[in-house]
């Protein structure tokens, strides 16, 4: 049953109970003090409980999300208002290049080991979005320039089906993992892949057009646990990654098993995580 049919049942009981002055409106609905953001069958396997358990389901008056606006442009004001850019800085303050790609406000940014790189002076940096996708930017960070460069993405990674919140790579540099709005931890090839999907994307070049290969892909694997928003992910080793959630959850998983090794769960909803080294 979708949280959609709970309301529906909902509505139907106050209707069948006479309450004239009921006036349908959408619900959030609580199991255990916790909000069920999925389907009650996956809300279920995803913690555990049997199907044949009687269950108290609390409800309350459903939070409208914020309604997404165009930005207003304007020449007066930084060109990234709207967040879908990023930027590439020099320690002095200066920067180098513009990232250019994504549709929706930038989440979060993590620099892959560059040794992944097909050049050995390039360095490579990850991307998350409201947009729903990761991407993949490659540069050289040493390259003289008295202008800003515009670059585009490499790679584009799709499989998240909500706002990516984090990105994190592995230590080796081969591997980005991502956390999202849809409960789900994904994993990304970060090195190149012969499974790609090519496509071609017109850029200008000194006022004529060129092609610019762009791969997408799809992720290598999903992890699933969380029940609620993964809001920060963290590669601690090649075979372990750690999350915080909105479930009021800390887990460590196990990469290679694709499940969770700790969950660590408190009455506090997670907004970030950090690893720490003794």
């Amino acid at each position: 049953m979708a949280e959609m049919d709970i309301n529906g049942q909902v509505e139907e009981a106050a209707r069948l109970s006479g309450k004239d002055d009921w006036n349908p409106e959408p619900l959030d609905f609580l199991i255990d003090g916790e909000l069920v953001r999925m389907s009650l069958e996956e809300f279920l396997l995803a913690k555990g409980i049997s199907a044949e358990k009687i269950l108290e389901i609390e409800y309350i008056r459903a939070v409208a999300p914020r309604k997404q606006e165009e930005p207003s442009l304007h020449d007066d004001w930084v060109s990234a208002v709207d967040g879908s850019n990023s930027k590439i800085w020099k320690a002095a303050g200066s920067c180098t290049h513009l990232l250019e790609g994504h549709t929706g406000a930038v989440t979060s940014v993590c620099v892959v080991n560059p040794r992944v790189a097909q050049d050995g002076a390039d360095q490579i940096v990850a991307t998350a979005s409201k947009d729903r996708t990761l991407q993949l930017w490659k540069f050289d960070a040493d390259e003289p320039s008295d202008q800003i460069k515009r670059i585009k993405a490499y790679k584009i990674l799709h499989g998240h089906n909500a706002s990516v919140q984090s990105v994190a790579a592995n230590p080796v540099g081969d591997m980005v993992c991502s956390g999202s709005w849809d409960c789900q931890i994904a994993l990304w090839q970060a090195s190149g892949s012969d499974t790609c999907d090519v496509v071609s994307v017109k850029k200008r070049k000194k006022d004529a057009e060129e092609d610019d290969p762009q791969a997408e892909e799809e992720a290598k694997s999903t992890l699933v646990g969380h029940t609620q928003c993964v809001s920060t992910v963290v590669w601690l080793q090649d075979e372990a990654i750690c999350s915080s959630s909105w479930d009021h959850s800390i887990r460590r998983w196990d990469v290679e098993m694709s499940k969770d090794s700790l969950n660590l769960v408190t009455c506090h909803l997670f907004s970030s995580v950090l690893p720490v080294t003794f």
